[in-house]
This record gives structure tokens, sequence and C-alpha cells, in this order.
């Protein structure tokens, strides 16, 4: 008869097998395969990953996170853009006890290949130089920390150095936490920003990405001149538990998605990424009157344009 120490030491040899026969991080990492994003069978990262799709969905168009760097080729084109120096802050300014900002800085360094979470290029596109700037939600969730505004500060910069319209791709949770105030001091920074680049009359578009939040939301992303959003993409200042435990209230199940962004007017246009870049192209060549047929005083009104004032 088996008595309740052995019971025990059974009980705990088999949990030490479910252990071993998990999967670690590297392995899941390092597999070809990855959870379903709608379904129940598990699918080919290839499927996803790859240039055809723009890391999207081929089933459900859900858009998973795409790095500045192929977010600049998939606009410009491969060779058709360059990667802008932004200003080196020192790091760790309050100084964390153990290094822990430190050793978080230098892991999400070697993980993307940036210094900070934003990366700003200047490219040409249709015989348009634009420049632009995007986030990298892998560095640290994408937090703008003092080092991230001056790189949107020099985004703005270069903008008005050479005189071409302004592209944001938003993502990201905020300011970074690890430098209080001074990176909460970024958000007023980069809106001054931003509207130096409106005093010189050069537009400023602003696409929303999965996910984009807090501090971000609230300062350079929420005051450009026309803002358009990624398909499935989740949109707003605190997160959806946050308000549902502030305000005691059941949210609706399409609560800060990219639908009822545009619903509410918060967006002027939901589109999918392989047909973002044409609809970013269509609105700068009408504002900036590139389009010869737009420019033409005996045709103001185009197709192009209509079907812009329906999407805004």
């Amino acid at each position: 008869m088996v008595n309740w120490l052995q019971k025990v030491i059974a009980a705990g040899s088999k949990i030490k097998e479910r252990i071993r026969e998990r999967a670690s991080r590297e392995e899941i990492k390092n597999s070809k395969w990855m959870s379903p994003c709608c379904g129940n069978t598990p699918i080919l990262k290839s499927s996803i990953f790859n240039d055809e799709q723009v890391n999207t969905c081929p089933n459900c168009d859900k858009h998973f996170p795409f790095p500045p760097r192929q977010r600049f080729e998939h606009f410009y084109g491969k060779n058709k853009w360059e990667l802008i120096d932004t200003p080196r802050i020192p790091d760790d300014p309050l100084r964390w006890p153990g290094d822990v900002y430190k050793k978080k800085l230098a892991a999400a360094r070697k993980a993307t290949n940036q210094r900070c979470s934003v990366l700003v290029a200047l490219g040409e596109r249709d015989g348009m130089k634009i420049t632009s700037f995007a986030i990298n939600s892998a560095f640290i969730g994408g937090a703008i920390s003092v080092e991230s505004a001056e790189a949107i500060l020099k985004a703005c910069d270069v903008a008005i150095e050479n005189q071409t319209p302004l592209i944001a791709w938003s993502e990201g949770g905020g300011q970074i936490m690890f430098e209080s105030g001074l990176s909460l001091q970024g958000m007023a920074r980069t809106v001054l920003g931003v509207n130096e680049v409106k005093k010189n009359n050069l537009p400023y578009i602003n696409i929303y990405t999965n996910k984009c939040y807090g501090g971000i939301s609230a300062s350079f992303a929420g005051v450009s001149d026309i803002a358009f959003v990624e398909k499935s993409s989740m949109v707003g200042f605190a997160g959806q538990h946050i308000v549902k435990n502030q305000t005691r209230e059941d949210l609706k199940s399409n609560f800060q998605s990219s639908t009822e962004l545009i619903r509410t007017g918060f967006a002027d246009g939901e589109f999918h990424r392989k047909e973002i870049n044409d609809k970013i192209m269509t609105v700068l060549k009408i504002l900036l009157k590139k389009n010869s047929a737009i420019s033409a005083e005996e045709n103001e009104i185009t197709k192009d344009s209509q079907s812009l004032s329906k999407t805004a």
C-alpha cells in the first residue's frame, strides 16, 4: 500500500516531467511555428512574416509589430532612404540602484539594434522627398525617453531643413517611467516641434499602429494634420482594464479599436498595411499639389480628392 509520502514524491516527479516538456523561451523564439491568432491550429511564422504579407495574418488581417527599418523599406523602397543620426543622451539620468535601467537599455539595444525606441529616416517616394520616424515597440515597449523625444525633434528639424512632409508611425505605451518627469517633458517638447513643422506649411501625417497609448497618443501623435490607423490596432490613453476599473462600467467590445476611432472621428481612415502607403501618398499629393490633375485650376476636384473627402 502506497503511503502519502510516496504519493507526494510521485506527483512531484510528474510535475518535473511536465515542466521539462514545456518549450523554453529560446525554443519558442527559434520555432517556425507560433500560436494562432485565429482558429485553433498553430500557424507558420513564414506565412505572416514575409515581404508579401508585411507581418499581417492572411486569414484575419491581424497586424503584428513592424520594426522601423522594415517600415522604411516598405514605404520608401529598397535603397531609397537613409537613417538620420539622432542626438545621444547620457543613460540613466536618475541613477537607478543596481543599474536596473542601464541593463534594460543594454538588452533593448542588443535586441533591436537601436539606441532608443525611435528611428528617423529621410527618403524619396514617387519623386517626393519625405521625412519620417517610427517607434519600435520591441524597445522597452516603445516607451518615449528623453533620447526618443530628441529623435522626434530631430525628425522635425530635418523636415523643416529639407522642406519635406513629416510622417510618423506611432506605437507604444507612452513615456518611460525610468526617467520620470524628464520623459514627461518630452510630451510638450515634441508637440512644439511638430507645431514648427506646421508653421512651415509642411504636412504632418500620423499613422496609429497597434498598440498606441499614454503620452504618445496624448502628444505628438494626437496633433497631426491627418491621422490614419492600421487595421486591428488599439489606440487610447489609459488601457481598457484601467478605464473599466475607474469608471466601474462595462466597455463595448470595440472600445479603443481602429473601427471605433473612425466612428468617433479620432482618425481619418482605417487601412490595411498593404494599402496604407498609397493612401498616404494620395493625401500628400493633394496637400502639396503634386498631382497635375489636382493642381490644374480647371479641375480642382478629382476622383482622388472626392474619395479623400469621404474618408475624412
